[in-house]
């Protein structure tokens, strides 16, 4: 596939296990280096990346951001069975969390991210899962490069899903009791919804497990009549040792229960 203006791959393209040694102070810790902000987190390494001793990188973000690695399975395994996609599109795809498990299971990945330092850490990640040649890594904001992914002969492969795990915020989430998703900063859920459609109508989205629920199901309504055929949404409850970390609604043929632990809610029309 040809580079686009907005692919950054002078930049990103790194030989497998670079060092990054240009990066080293803002990608590389230890027990003895990492901020005590982050302490909490680094004993769930191993939860965040099963192979996190053979050279994973994070950057400070991505401590708090990445997805487990079980639970970004359990939601590319769904979405996979679900409507066996050939492209998946991961529109935020920090260090790589996600994009990976989907690599392992589709022909092709697009991930992107604007952080520069970031998505080295994801292409580095992905070396270390043997996947890096099935994932077009792309350094920009989802929202401005949106628009061109929708058109087949633009700079993009037409996506069959579009995957998205937000930014909702920082930490900071866990303080309400529900969060809302009008408010989710920088990016609210309608601008995420409204920059996703065009692109498929099968989509995921990975939330905080607080969030309120009401607002998913008014995501669907304005298209509940629509050729978008998007009357539900699916809510997957994500559990790591048995507590609820975060939910991932499914829209479109994503809409589809393999167990126990999701809620379908209609559109109110569609009731």
């Amino acid at each position: 596939m040809q580079s686009s203006e907005y692919s950054s791959t002078d930049d990103v393209d790194l030989e497998p296990f670079d060092d990054g040694a240009d990066i080293w102070d803002q990608i590389s810790f230890s027990v003895k280096t990492i901020p005590n902000n982050l302490r909490r987190y680094w004993k769930n390494r191993f939860l965040l990346f099963s192979k996190y001793s053979e050279g994973i990188w994070m950057d400070e973000q991505s401590w708090y951001s990445v997805t487990p690695e079980l639970v970004a399975k359990n939601i590319a395994d769904h979405i996979y069975n679900s409507c066996r996609p050939s492209v998946v599109l991961d529109a935020f795809c920090g260090a790589g969390g996600n994009t990976i498990q989907f690599a392992l299971l589709v022909d092709k990945v697009i991930a992107i991210e604007k952080n520069p330092v970031t998505l080295r850490c994801a292409k580095h990640n992905a070396e270390i899962y043997g996947v890096a040649d099935k994932i077009e890594f792309i350094e920009g904001d989802f929202f401005e490069l949106a628009p061109n992914i929708e058109a087949t002969d633009g700079f993009i492969t037409q996506a069959d899903v579009v995957f998205l795990s937000p930014p909702w915020g920082g930490p900071q989430y866990f303080s309400y009791e529900v969060f809302d998703l009008n408010a989710m900063e920088p990016y609210d859920l309608t601008t995420i919804m409204n920059a996703s459609r065009p692109i498929s109508p099968h989509i995921a989205i990975y939330l905080p497990r607080n969030c309120n629920i009401e607002q998913l199901r008014d995501s669907i309504e304005e298209y509940a009549d629509s050729d978008y055929d998007d009357n539900t949404v699916l809510i997957s409850y994500l559990h790591v040792r048995r507590q609820c970390k975060a939910i991932c609604a499914y829209y479109g043929a994503l809409a589809v229960p393999s167990s126990t632990d999701y809620a379908v809610l209609q559109a109110t029309s569609a009731k």
